[in-house]
């Protein structure tokens, strides 16, 4: 029954999530927002487990704490990550994942998922912060396992970590916002010459003279078809008309706002002396301006001295993207405003939310107490192994359902809210789960000896890192490589422990 009712608070927190999709950034929902949420009950669990009772009986819980973290982190990097790989496969058609096009039901090499360049930042991230376990672990490789100052330090590094990535996942959404306003008004400049150029061709002129200057002749006929009362010069008006040509030339649809802000740009690129009137004198030093900047960028690129006639008119990457997911919503729905989205999402994910806070302990004690029964039929299995194996699915219920049900609609944009939410998740569990753990330890004054623990988390998550930071596009095959993570690290633990002593 808890089962069933976490499973539950899980899906309302994948749709309200699903929802934010329309107005924030992938990378800040998946990166941040489900990532903080899943982290609560395994923070919960780890401090829990080592303030409550005497010094001995917390010597012994805080095994149940490091298997919760440690296979809450493998958890995430095997079975979420492949199983969302298995689940949103697509037909890979050059290089690229076709969304919602799966032909072929089983093939190693030529389906999967394609997450975008964004994503790989998240994976770098992840790796960075898997550094933090070196704190409290090398003064053990150095022979100082009681070393409490070394867990403090630590837990304040991962808590200072936590919010420096709190506040980058804030912030970048920002940082990208701005690197597409600036692409787009570079968009626009060059819109500009093209269509500058295409009028002189029709008007039996060029635009470019051979000294790569502007011909003054073809300027004037371009100035005089937008100058339409004849005052010499343009106004607003007969500029915007310029601007719905523009937007009718490119191949994204464009908003009467979105005109009438770059309408503004434009002014404030053309119109010298502020007086809202653009003189020919302005409109031909403007135009002069933009195409010697085209031109250093074309050089600083390595492009050819080619003339301006030969460039094609291409659309920004960012407008492109924006365009090819401009079919995400489904036909005949009735589109919501910003503000219904936000409450209607809030809504969805409180309740999820509360539902899991409120069923993650009873889940807890019940999986405490299979624990407890296992012990005691078989008492050479450590906690840690039982902790490893079975809390990290009651703990994690929302992000494992919830990443496989983003996956499932096999489309990029939900495959890149997956994966970051995943190495959001396991940067979480490096930062906020592990800092708090740290300080349990320290104000314990607990000794630190998980070193096969670490080693196992830290290899774990390089292992997949090093994959997920060096591509977008990963085939089915990786997803078998992505599942047997968690019985490698198994092994790995016991190995370690068992078989060269370090338990």
């Amino acid at each position: 029954m808890y089962g069933a009712l976490l499973l539950k608070g899980a899906n309302l927190i994948s749709d309200g999530s699903e929802l934010l999709l329309e107005v924030l950034d992938p990378g800040l929902i998946g990166g941040l927002l489900l990532p903080v949420l899943g982290a609560l009950p395994d923070s919960a669990m780890i401090v829990m487990s080592g303030l409550g009772g005497t010094r001995e009986q917390a010597k012994e819980q805080v095994s149940v704490g490091i298997g919760t973290l440690a296979g809450s982190t493998i958890m995430l990097l095997s079975i979420a990550w492949g199983g969302s790989l298995w689940v949103g496969r697509c037909d890979i058609q050059d290089g690229m994942a076709i969304d919602r096009r799966l032909t072929r039901s089983f093939d190693l090499t030529n389906t999967g998922v394609t997450t975008d360049e964004s994503t790989k930042l998240n994976a770098y991230i992840m790796m960075a912060s898997a550094l933090l376990y070196l704190t409290p672990q090398i003064p053990t490789f150095m022979g100082e396992a009681h070393d409490p100052s070394a867990a403090g330090l630590g837990g304040i590094l991962c808590i200072v970590a936590l919010a420096a990535y709190c506040a980058f996942q804030v912030l970048w959404p920002e940082l990208q916002k701005k690197k597409k306003e600036a692409a787009h008004k570079k968009f626009l400049k060059h819109s500009a010459i093209i269509l500058a150029s295409e009028f002189a061709k029709n008007a039996g002129t060029i635009l470019v003279a051979e000294n790569g200057e502007l011909r003054d002749d073809a300027l004037k006929c371009l100035f005089d078809k937008y100058d339409t009362d004849r005052s010499g010069t343009i106004e607003r008006d007969e500029l915007r008309k310029m601007m719905m040509i523009l937007s009718q030339s490119a191949s994204t649809q464009t908003s009467i706002g979105e005109i009438d802000g770059d309408l503004e740009y434009l002014m404030q690129e053309l119109d010298a002396d502020g007086d809202g009137q653009i003189t020919f004198d302005e409109m031909r030093g403007g135009l002069r301006r933009w195409l010697r900047d085209l031109e250093k960028e074309r050089k600083s690129q390595g492009g050819l001295h080619g003339s301006i006639e030969s460039t094609p008119l291409l659309v920004a990457g960012a407008d492109q993207e924006e365009a090819e997911e401009s079919d995400d919503e489904e036909e005949g729905e009735e589109a919501l405003t910003p503000r219904q989205i936000y409450m209607n999402s809030a809504k969805l994910m409180i309740g999820g939310t509360f539902l899991v806070a409120l069923f993650s302990d009873p889940m807890v004690d019940a999986v405490s107490s299979v624990r407890g029964r296992v012990e005691e039929e078989t008492s050479h299995i450590p906690a840690f192994f039982v902790s490893f194996l079975v809390t990290p699915f009651a703990s994690n219920a929302s992000e494992l359902v919830s990443s496989l049900q983003f996956a499932k609609k096999k489309k990029k944009k939900n495959i890149s809210l997956t994966y970051s939410q995943v190495y959001g998740a396991v940067t979480m569990n490096n930062t906020m789960c592990l800092g708090l753990f740290l300080l349990v330890v320290w104000y314990r004054n607990l000794d630190w000896n998980f070193s096969s623990e670490v080693v196992t988390t830290m290899s774990m998550i390089f292992a997949l890192g090093v994959v997920a930071c060096t591509r977008v596009t990963f085939p089915l095959y990786m997803a078998f490589f992505s599942l047997s993570l968690y019985p490698i690290a198994l092994a790995l633990v016991y190995f370690l422990d068992y078989v060269v002593g370090w338990q």
